[in-house]
């Protein structure tokens, strides 16, 4: 469960998607990845509210390994 801090580039109530702002401010608890791009290109401030990272707890790097033959 992902939270979010979302702040508005302006004052005022509004709802976006299943956002509701409430004097330019919200907490949401997983807004859909739509409604968070939505809410990012028009300007407004969106901070992950939880120390966990987006996705699976297992996923893995899509970089190379650490560990390489090294050439002789």
């Amino acid at each position: 469960m992902a939270r979010y801090a979302i702040t508005a580039p302006h004052d005022g109530d509004e709802q976006i998607g299943d956002v509701t702002l409430t004097d330019g401010r919200a907490t949401a608890t997983d807004p859909g990845e739509g409604v968070l791009l939505y809410l990012r290109r028009h300007g407004y401030t969106v901070e992950p509210l939880d120390d966990e990272p987006d996705g699976p707890p297992d996923a893995k790097s899509a970089g190379r390994s650490a560990t390489r033959n090294k050439r002789g």
